[in-house]
């Protein structure tokens, strides 16, 4: 570590050909121009000051504790109660996930218990390395001004920023593939042929943590195999690229035969229609041009901002002056880098495999490459600008302030909201005070996770909030250390309080909730039953989405005597399929 600051200041281009046209690189601008350009110092500082900031910025959206979202929590509601082999059936809420990301997500809470830490450390640990390593990567990819735009672009993204304190794989898929980018990168340099070998044994591992991981490492295959083609390479080249084939084929099927497959068979016709919508038009070939369009112009290119209906064109502009740029010079092996890993990755979407767009997570794994792409879209922009007079100073002063401005606007939001929605933040804010309270003062139980009592089935087999209230409850139980109900010590002055979670969308088993408090009343006396309700509001808290209810029944003994309740079911049972 003592050497990350000489690493990041050592800015050592291999492709100089790439800007062969830029004023800035060029010997062909005037004395004054040449001038203007900044020097190979200020574009170090600026380099380690954008990845300082970008280090700041994940740690304080880390920091900051965001309550888990929907999204998480469908996901991270298996790792409650899951054992690692557990994880291999198919997951509770629709959710698919890579089996390796799942059985580390696991450890990490055996190590450090179910809390929102825990579950994001993972991604926000690949997401700092990844900021050092992309720096590495954009310095032999780029030279000059566009390495600082690369590392400056990936450093203020919001995306990147957002899935380094997230507790689903979208961040370790980016991690992974630039991993294989950086080995790739490094053997065209070196032409070292171990590092094919390095790529090879790193195939078992990232195609059982990523599942978009196999697109990266396709398309590179992809590019390394047409250079050793173009320029003869040697035996040994050619036979660890070879393994390198065998070990990514073998890994792709060992992995899908033992977690894929299962995953596919439980979920895939789910997927299939919630994400039809992502699905390149095959059928319809003359819808393909604008549906390409949108696309890219949404979602798949939301960086360093953007998102759907449009909001990335900004971006996707810079995108196209960068391919022209790429394609005006003869940049092939640049465009196999960008293209190849994309290119697969939307044959998947045409077959109905993998969504394509409609949301930036999904292109995730293409993030280093699309960022230095934008970088060299902004230096062709910004040279097309000199041409007509503009100060190519004042142009990169301007670019460098608009992507900090944009960097610090998006710490600022997580400063000032530090949650997805209100909606998160009061829920998590009534599992505090509910469960800690009551704890003191009865012995409480949740009728779900803690007695295996379900009478709202349909609400923990869909996308519903349920799995928001048990990820709460299950935290607080481990933060506070909370004790089962112990019902040895309910009493007249210590009743017990029975909670039930229920998601007014869904269909409550009356006749079997009616027959459950039949039950009770034989061994207890109910004395009281309250029903809290939550409104669950959009993201703009204006739009009513459902009504939550947590319900309690609250029972003391028939005579003073506690009494044993028959044995309940095994929580863990019933909440997985």
């Amino acid at each position: 570590m003592k050497y990350w600051w000489f690493w990041l200041s050592e800015v050592q281009p291999t492709m100089t050909e790439l800007n062969r046209s830029s004023v800035w690189l060029s010997g062909d601008a005037g004395e004054a121009e040449t001038k203007s350009t900044p020097d190979h110092a200020s574009l170090n500082r600026l380099l380690i000051c954008f990845v300082l900031f970008g280090v700041l910025a994940r740690a304080i959206r880390y920091y900051l504790c965001f309550p888990l979202w929907d999204d998480e929590s469908f996901l991270c509601v298996n790792f409650i109660d899951r054992s690692f082999a557990e994880l291999l059936q198919p997951l509770d809420f629709h959710q698919v996930a890579p089996v390796l990301f799942l059985w580390t997500e696991r450890a990490a809470v055996k190590l450090f218990g179910f809390s929102e830490y825990s579950l994001r450390l993972i991604p926000f640990v690949s997401s700092i390395i990844s900021l050092f390593l992309f720096s590495r990567v954009a310095q032999r990819l780029l030279p000059g001004p566009a390495v600082l735009f690369a590392v400056a672009v990936f450093s203020v993204s919001y995306p990147q920023i957002r899935y380094a304190a997230e507790a689903k794989p979208y961040g370790t898929d980016m991690f992974l593939s630039l991993v294989m980018l950086s080995l790739v990168v490094e053997w065209y340099q070196h032409r070292n042929p171990r590092l094919l070998i390095g790529l090879a044994l790193l195939m078992p591992v990232a195609l059982g943590a990523s599942y978009p991981a196999v697109f990266a490492a396709g398309g590179l295959s992809l590019v390394v195999g047409s250079v050793l083609l173009r320029q003869k390479g040697t035996a040994a080249e050619w036979q660890f690229w070879i393994f390198w084939n065998v070990t990514l084929v073998i890994s792709f099927v060992v992995w899908f035969g033992l977690v894929g497959r299962v995953q596919s068979g439980a979920e895939g016709e789910f997927m299939g229609e919630y994400w039809k919508q992502n699905f390149p038009p095959v059928r319809q070939p003359w819808l393909l041009p604008y549906w390409l369009l949108k696309t890219h112009a949404s979602d798949f290119l939301a960086y360093p901002l953007g998102g759907p209906n449009w909001a990335s064109t900004l971006t996707l502009c810079l995108c196209l002056a960068g391919l022209w740029r790429l394609v005006a010079q003869k940049q092939f092996l640049w465009l196999g880098l960008l293209l190849g890993p994309v290119g697969l990755h939307f044959l998947a979407a045409a077959l109905q495999k993998y969504p394509y767009g409609g949301h930036v997570k999904f292109s995730q794994y293409a993030a280093p490459m699309i960022c230095c792409l934008i970088a060299v879209g902004i230096v062709q922009l910004l040279d097309w600008r000199s041409r007509y007079g503009y100060s190519m100073k004042h142009s990169f002063a301007w670019v460098c302030s608009v992507l900090f401005v944009i960097g610090l606007g998006g710490v600022s939001r997580d400063l000032i909201n530090p949650y997805k929605t209100r909606s998160d933040d009061r829920a998590r804010a009534f599992a505090r005070s509910f469960w800690v309270g009551t704890h003191f003062a009865e012995e409480v139980a949740c009728l779900k996770s803690d007695w295996g009592k379900d009478f709202v089935p349909e609400q923990h087999r869909e996308l519903s909030w349920s799995a928001h209230f048990l990820c709460n409850h299950a935290i607080e139980v481990g933060r506070s250390h909370l004790r089962p109900a112990d019902l040895s010590r309910v009493s007249a002055t210590r009743p017990l309080r029975c909670v039930l979670y229920r998601d007014a969308r869904y269909e409550l088993d009356q006749a079997k909730l009616d027959s459950w408090l039949d039950d009770m009343r034989q061994r207890y006396e109910l004395v009281s039953h309250e029903s809290i309700p939550f409104p669950r509001l959009a993201k703009n808290d204006r739009r009513l989405v459902t009504m939550e209810y947590v319900d309690s029944y609250k029972f003391v003994p028939r005579d003073g005597v506690p009494s044993e309740l028959p044995p309940m079911a095994d929580s863990r049972k019933t909440l997985s399929r």
